[in-house]
């Protein structure tokens, strides 16, 4: 009986979690149009479409080139992680997924969407997709220490070097270091391990016997310090991708902005976009562009052209996913 109503409430919560999935993506798509139309006011649009219609084509080639780099390299990344689970797991399943992942994401509520995409994926291929999950959680979590040791140098040096009033976001990025070092620090407790392990009261329960077994899954990364190190640097060191992919956008666009400004105002961009207020991003991106270009007196037009080419190109990288997709549908079709 007991089995019955947990298993009752389970589907209860899992049918109120989708329409909040679903309440959450639509307040998103809302921001993101409600920020792209107040953008559009601040811009001069028949100088945007100028800007647009003169695309340097070699210049964009370079920024899907570089794109697809950045995400085979974030692919990479994430199957160190999920070698520690299952070392038969290959490279090119993990890229295969990954791209799946991104294209969906762009459908799906923030990078969350794309983020279960993965985890389904990998399991559907008899990959646990407990191990697949807890990995993808400290994936984001180290990406958001990551962007969050970067922003406050850059905040500081657009500070004592141009003399930004961007206190502000300093703040902001240091708040998320503290935060996110804080709940990595916690979550490895052994106080918390210890507690979670021997915690007889709620063994009954479906939710806590599922949240067990996820957490310890993710806590065994503590025994692999190395490799957290390893996984850290990397990402501080892939910050840089999005900082020249930018400046490539603005060099498609026939735009002269010093490259040092990308270098100072993108690592804080990328950390505030990774906050999930907009849909991917979109908006968020565009009009911190356009605040930092506006402070640095450069071209708004321009500062919101170069976000709107930047994801019309990681869209397009985007794309082999659907080759992967159709690929693995003929292989299940083959199979039958």
């Amino acid at each position: 009986m007991k089995h019955r109503f947990n298993i009752i409430v389970s589907k209860f919560l899992e049918l109120i979690k989708q329409r909040r999935r679903r309440f959450n993506l639509i307040i998103q798509i809302v921001i993101s149009i409600a920020l792209i139309i107040l953008l559009l006011r601040l811009i001069n649009i028949p100088d945007m479409l100028s800007l647009l219609k003169s695309v340097n084509i070699y210049y964009f080639i370079l920024l899907l080139a570089l794109v697809t780099v950045d995400r085979i390299f974030m692919a990479y990344k994430w199957h160190l992680l999920l070698k520690v689970k299952d070392e038969n797991i290959s490279l090119f399943s993990t890229i295969k997924t990954y791209y799946i992942g991104t294209l969906a994401g762009f459908f799906l509520p923030t990078t969350v969407g794309g983020d279960m995409i993965r985890v389904l994926k990998l399991r559907s291929e008899k990959k646990s997709g407990t191990d697949v999950l807890s990995s993808v959680i400290l994936e984001r979590i180290l990406g958001f220490i990551a962007s969050a040791i970067l922003a406050p140098i850059a905040a500081l040096f657009l500070i004592s070097f141009l003399k930004l009033d961007v206190w502000r976001f300093l703040w902001i990025a240091g708040a998320f270091l503290f935060l996110f070092t804080i709940l990595m620090v916690v979550s490895f407790s052994e106080f918390i391990v210890r507690k979670i392990d021997k915690s007889k009261k709620l063994s009954g329960n479906i939710f806590f016997s599922k949240f067990k077994k996820l957490y310890l899954s993710y806590v065994e990364y503590k025994n692999h310090k190395g490799l957290l190190a390893v996984f850290l640097i990397l990402t501080i060191l892939e910050q840089i991708i999005p900082v020249i992919g930018n400046y490539l956008a603005c060099r498609a666009l026939n735009l002269s902005v010093p490259f040092v400004y990308f270098l100072l105002i993108i690592p804080l961009i990328q950390l505030v976009s990774k906050i999930p207020i907009s849909f991917e991003g979109i908006g968020v991106n565009e009009g911190l562009l356009v605040y930092f270009f506006a402070l640095l007196g450069l071209s708004k037009t321009g500062a919101f052209t170069i976000g709107l080419l930047s994801h019309i190109a990681i869209i397009i990288a985007a794309l082999p996913a659907l080759y992967f997709y159709i690929r693995d549908i003929r292989t299940s079709f083959y199979l039958l």
